[in-house]
């Protein structure tokens, strides 16, 4: 049964009540100017996606480094918030500093929210997107061979997702997986009784009120069974000491090993989640692994 108004009512007043610290942590990061630079160059324009795999269109926002070497890389991002907030200018910065870097093409989904479009829209939405992504390769100047994905908190959860769809369908060929400090349970949280009340309302929101889809592996990967994690891409995951998914992300990390991905895991101990993108803790050095990482699986 869907979620009623009232019961919408009530997780809207724990989400804000619970929101202090994304304020917090935005008054106190300082973003230095030579970053703020890479909007200059880049260029990056809005496009609305109608895709088959989706019942409701799709806003991106493609980056494209000014630069751009022929037969570039591609890397898809997909944001964090819960599945709730969608992207921000935090994004538009991470994606021009990809870009810039890899002198190519990122392209960011700005997947529906779970508050109109709950489970599987998001997911749904982002599948098709990158179908198309790859479809547009020869006209960008892009090497199809060279597409990765990346997703932070709850893109991370839809980027695990999607790799593990790929590998069953064949549709397209990943060459990297970047999750970031990655939602990729999100069942347990609603089941406990002590459990973060600000996760437990994402959840509910993404489930529709109905958690048991969430341990579906396309809702929560960790759930993914042993088969299903075959043929995974090769799989970066940045992970953060002050984060309610580091163990989950981790044991998800060496099962892909036992499955035989190549994966490389950096627990970033002076940080918390979200840090990669709100730019605060150690993120530099978070988003110089994810770089190194594109660069290399592109080879």
């Amino acid at each position: 049964m869907a979620l009623t108004k009232e019961q919408k009512n009530e997780l809207e007043e724990v989400l804000k009540r619970t929101g202090a610290h994304r304020e917090a942590g935005a008054m106190e990061r300082v973003i230095p100017e030579d970053y703020k630079r890479n909007m200059e160059l880049v260029e990056q324009k809005e496009i609305i996606l109608t895709v088959p795999e989706a019942a409701a269109p799709v806003r991106c926002v493609i980056t494209i480094a000014k630069d751009k070497e022929d037969q570039c890389p591609v890397h898809i991002n997909m944001h964090g918030g819960g599945f709730i907030f969608l992207q921000d200018g935090d994004d538009d910065l991470y994606c021009a500093h990809v870009a810039a870097r890899i002198h190519g093409i990122v392209v960011d989904i700005d997947y529906a929210s779970s508050r109109e479009y709950p489970y599987p829209m998001a997911f749904n939405q982002s599948y098709g997107v990158i179908k198309w992504a790859f479809a547009q390769c020869e006209t960008w100047g892009a090497d199809p061979a060279k597409v990765s994905i990346g997703g932070h908190s709850a893109g991370g959860c839809l980027a695990a997702a999607i790799s593990l769809k790929a590998a069953a369908t064949k549709d397209f060929k990943l060459c990297l997986q970047v999750l970031d400090y990655a939602a990729i349970e999100n069942y347990s949280v609603c089941e406990d009784e002590n459990g973060n009340e600000r996760s437990k309302a994402f959840s509910t929101y993404y489930a529709d009120g109905n958690v048991e889809v969430l341990k579906e592996p396309y809702a929560s990967p960790a759930y993914a069974t042993t088969d299903m994690m075959k043929d995974q891409p090769r799989t970066l995951i940045v992970n953060a000491q002050r984060c309610p998914f580091c163990q989950v992300n981790e044991e998800y990390g060496k099962r892909l090993i036992e499955m035989g991905t190549e994966v490389t895991i950096k627990r970033f101990l002076n940080s918390r989640h979200g840090f990669t993108i709100r730019m605060v803790d150690e993120w530099q050095e978070a988003q110089e692994l994810i770089i190194r990482e594109i660069l290399k699986a592109g080879k």
